[in-house]
């Protein structure tokens, strides 16, 4: 295989590096005075600065290019931005996607920063509550899992997976102490996803895959279509639902890390 590429399509290496910076620009501007909003939203869910750094939470500035403007010093054009999927195009140009919105890397196995999601903060934000990385080259929603770097070799020692709803709902279970947690990022779980969690646990009968998902509508169907394809796992598949109906970040920030690791 040749690792030269096409002269029309993406540098890859190229689209990984503008993704590793951008990532650390967030994390830099977490501790902005601007930021206080996203820390005051995350110490109230129970995440201190250790957590954030931990799993490489920033924060998005609410300018319309601050991180273009910073990505274009460090030599990357509005093309390559635009391919990694950092920049949306209007009229007037190109523009920031994330603004004003606590960030989070999203990393493949190898620990590379391959796309983001992000949560809005302000009122005045229009756009939807939380905002992906649309799919590019270094990106597909429906084969990444949040949080699969920090939990392949517990996943892999323990031949257990917990599947569970959000960014968050991921960080309290590592900080509890469960960490083999992961979660989707803006899609179903589907059969891509048992994919790439069968490379990583291998198909061993007695292995475990919990699901948790919200006790509302949308979480039991979310669950119907995870048990649809549950066949496609050789091992064995389970729902656990807390008391009260809590989602784990919910539930570490009111009963505790103990109460975590019991619903597991």
């Amino acid at each position: 295989e040749s690792n030269e590429r096409r002269e029309d399509g993406p540098n890859r290496a190229r689209l990984f590096a503008a993704h590793q910076t951008a990532s650390a620009y967030y994390s830099e501007h977490l501790q902005s005075a601007e930021a206080s909003v996203a820390r005051d939203f995350l110490a109230q869910r129970g995440f201190d600065d250790a957590a954030c750094a931990r799993f490489g939470v920033g924060y998005a500035p609410k300018g319309w290019d601050g991180l273009s403007k910073f990505l274009a010093t460090q030599g990357y054009t509005p093309k390559e931005l635009t391919q990694a999927g950092l920049v949306s195009e209007g009229q007037r140009g190109v523009y920031d996607r994330f603004r004003g919105r606590i960030v989070w890397p999203i990393r493949d196995t190898s620990g590379q920063v391959v796309g983001f999601g992000a949560r809005k903060l302000y009122e005045d934000d229009n756009g939807p509550k939380y905002l992906n990385t649309p799919e590019t080259p270094i990106y597909h929603k429906s084969r990444v899992l949040y949080g699969l770097d920090l939990a392949k070799r517990a996943i892999s020692k323990g031949k257990r997976v917990i599947v569970v709803e959000g960014y968050t709902d991921v960080m309290a279970c590592h900080l509890a102490g469960e960490e083999s947690a992961v979660a989707t990022c803006g899609t179903a779980f589907g059969k891509d996803h048992i994919s790439v969690l069968r490379r990583v646990m291998g198909d061993d009968s007695a292995a475990e895959v919990i699901f948790t998902f919200d006790p509302d509508e949308a979480g039991q169907k979310a669950a119907l279509r995870a048990f649809s394809d549950e066949k496609l796992f050789s091992a064995q598949t389970y729902v656990a639902v807390a008391p009260g109906g809590l989602d784990p970040a919910d539930l570490r920030l009111h009963k505790g890390d103990e109460a975590v690791r019991e619903l597991f």
